[in-house]
């Protein structure tokens, strides 16, 4: 009704350590509450209501839970006032508890890659040019570019109306930056005095659910720093096909999920500033790389054609774009480069990979697994090579897990079973979840002391132990005592709740179990996909390369003992990591 007045309800919201109080209008939703709010919750189904990962505690009025939200919370911590985000709305004054919430993530920033010291895509160039006089009246950009060396041109309007005043105030002493692409350079910036030894750039690897970004000095080649955190996109979904679905709402979606790309990298950008004592304008051009999807995104170009059949991008080819076309905050003037993606799911990340790895360069037949949510596969040498992309899922990297997470600070990452089950934990905090290599890791153990059964079936309490499966000791008893049944579904508990960091055990569940064999299952096709499309068998490949978020932790002997490495290959041959900048 026309001029209506209705009541808004308080909301305090308790988020690592701090409250924060809002006024909020009857009916709205809490997950899209706290996205419009900046609180970062975790969504791999994009808010579907399929992940149960929004949990958060809720004190106050909610409707009485679903069928639905009780099968994803759980009994225990419905108990205990758990309840999803995305299925309630608030309806009266409330306060929400999260869990707290880290973003460091422990992720693979070396690689095989070397420096290789070519022609820079950005260079610098300090010149002192002849003052024109009666008898030198050549115009003001010819008089730069003869002073350059002569090739390169001076097209910018904006340099052209720049050039008179800042040559005469330097006294025709100054610096110029050249793009370098194809046989004639381009002069895009130009700088007061001799500014040579200020030349930085950056190459990030924007992954589906980490970013990677790395600093160099372009003078030599020296990586300066590293800076690693979860992708910010995450709150729209753990997959490429969740974050597309979520763009197709409006214009205004599809900009929300670009500005919290840029943002990110600004951020990166400002920390690079602050820890090498350099200025943002240092930093010339920035190296992007990712699955084709992310540097959609990026670009702020629709995507909603790779999310369906016959899944055609609207441009997989090398860009060179003005960094003030991207709002990003390095040099004003500085070059955005954008590497070339093979097709919808073949991206820029793998063509980086490959390079990096140079097994485009050898004889011997090397294999290349991106181990994440797209899961590219290459095969080949310097004679020919055969890609795929495999529907892996995010389970290595923590989604669609009933307790895991991303390389987190407290995530667990490794799992032994030994005289009783031990467990590490990333910057030994206690535990907020699972991530990947501690997923590999406890199903590969669970399988070796029988805890399931070769078909992937957690056995029940009275199957344990069989002495059949090597596991007739007293440890035996430690590991029976962690069988249990949750929500009709059998488990296996990892850490219980007074050593978990939210007071809630952490266990694989049945379900949990299906979800790495189908994501296992799917990396193993797309090998021996390629292997039939090669027409040669798993023996002749000389080196595996592992490329992906956790490449450089995962434990081979578990990758091969869940079979997903071929059991053919043996330990020797397998490389991890490969990074892709």
């Amino acid at each position: 009704m026309k001029g209506a007045i209705f009541a808004m309800y308080g909301v305090r919201v308790h988020v690592n350590g701090k409250i924060k109080e809002f006024k909020v209008k009857p009916g709205k939703n809490i997950l899209e509450f706290l996205r419009d709010n900046s609180i970062d919750i975790p969504t791999p189904c994009g808010g579907k209501g399929t992940c149960g990962k929004c949990r958060v505690k809720v004190k106050g009025i909610l409707k009485e839970p679903s069928e639905k939200e009780k099968a994803l919370v759980g009994s225990i911590a419905l108990d205990k006032g758990y309840r999803l985000a995305c299925y309630n709305q608030i309806e009266s004054d409330i306060e929400i508890f999260m869990d707290d919430l880290n973003n460091n993530a422990n992720i693979v920033t070396s690689g095989f890659g070397e420096v290789i010291m070519g022609r820079p895509v950005i260079t610098k160039k300090y010149i002192e040019m002849a003052k024109p006089d009666i008898t030198d009246q050549r115009t003001d950009s010819d008089r730069v570019i003869d002073a350059s060396g002569g090739n390169t041109e001076l097209t910018s309007l904006k340099l052209i109306r720049e050039l008179p005043e800042l040559i005469r105030e330097q006294e025709y002493k100054v610096t110029i930056f050249e793009r370098n692409v194809g046989k004639v350079s381009e002069i895009i910036g130009i700088e007061p005095g001799d500014t040579r030894n200020k030349l930085y750039g950056m190459a990030v690897d924007i992954g589906t659910t980490t970013i990677a970004a790395y600093l160099y000095d372009l003078n030599n080649g020296k990586k300066l720093d590293v800076y690693s955190t979860l992708n910010p996109q995450k709150k729209f979904g753990a997959d490429v096909l969740s974050r597309i679905d979520f763009t197709k709402n409006s214009p205004e979606s599809q900009n929300k999920m670009h500005k919290e790309i840029i943002d990110c990298i600004n951020l990166i950008v400002k920390v690079f500033s602050e820890n090498n004592n350099i200025e943002t304008g240092d930093i010339y051009t920035a190296v992007f790389v990712g699955n084709t999807t992310m540097l959609h995104f990026l670009m702020n170009i629709s995507a909603v054609n790779i999310g369906m059949s016959p899944f055609i991008p609207v441009t997989t080819d090398l860009y060179g774009i003005k960094s003030a076309e991207l709002d990003i905050n390095i040099n004003k003037n500085g070059l955005i480069v954008i590497f070339p993606s093979v097709s919808a799911y073949i991206g820029a990340d793998t063509i980086a990979a490959v390079l990096s790895t140079g097994m485009y360069e050898k004889d011997e037949i090397s294999l290349l697994v991106d181990i994440g949510t797209n899961g590219e596969i290459v095969l080949g040498n310097k004679e020919w090579m055969y890609s795929c992309s495999t529907a892996a899922g995010p389970a290595f990297e923590g989604a669609n897990i009933r307790n895991g997470v991303g390389g987190i600070s407290g995530a667990i990452d490794r799992v032994y079973f030994q005289d009783k089950l031990s467990y590490t934990t990333i910057g030994n905090k206690k535990a907020v979840g699972i991530c990947g290599s501690g997923i590999v890791d406890v199903i590969a153990g669970m399988l070796e002391k029988g805890i399931i059964d070769e078909t992937g079936r957690i056995i029940d309490i009275d199957e344990y132990p069989n002495p059949a499966d090597n596991c007739t000791g007293n440890y035996a008893s430690d590991y029976k005592s962690r069988l249990t049944e949750s929500d009709g579904l059998n488990s296996f508990i990892l850490a219980s709740g007074k050593d978990s960091n939210s007071g809630n055990e952490i266990a694989i569940t049945q379900k949990d179990v299906r979800e790495l064999q189908n994501a296992k299952a799917a990396i193993a096709a797309g090998i021996k996909t390629l292997l039939k499309h090669a027409d040669i068998s798993v023996d002749k490949i000389s080196k595996v390369y592992l490329a992906g978020g956790f490449g450089n932790y995962i434990n081979i002997e578990s990758a091969i003992k869940i079979g997903l490495i071929p059991s053919e290959l043996k330990k020797e041959k397998i490389y991890g990591t490969c990074s892709c900048c």
